[in-house]
């Protein structure tokens, strides 16, 4: 399996909106063969910062997601200030 982490640096003024738009999101790609979860996360730190947590079974999952058709993270770019993506391999019990 392989999760995803992305840390999103939201504008202030866009963080009601960039949360919607992402739950929205990823409520979709739940749908997507191999996604076994999607989790809009605030930090108790406090901030504007948002992170989504995303579990795949397989990079052959990923890449169907990433190419279906109308896929784009577009919309984000003008709501945040930059963000930053982890990818991790889930390591056996």
């Amino acid at each position: 399996m392989i999760a995803i982490l992305i840390e999103f640096d939201v504008k202030p003024e866009c963080r009601a909106g960039f949360e919607q738009a992402l739950r929205r999101d990823a409520r979709a790609t739940l749908a997507d063969d191999g996604c076994l979860r999607m989790e809009v996360l605030s930090p108790r730190s406090g901030g504007d910062r948002i992170v989504l947590s995303e579990l795949w079974r397989d990079q052959q999952s990923i890449e169907g997601h990433r190419n279906k058709p109308g896929h784009s993270h577009a919309w984000q770019e003008a709501l945040i200030n930059g963000k930053r993506v982890t990818v991790c391999d889930v390591l056996p019990d």
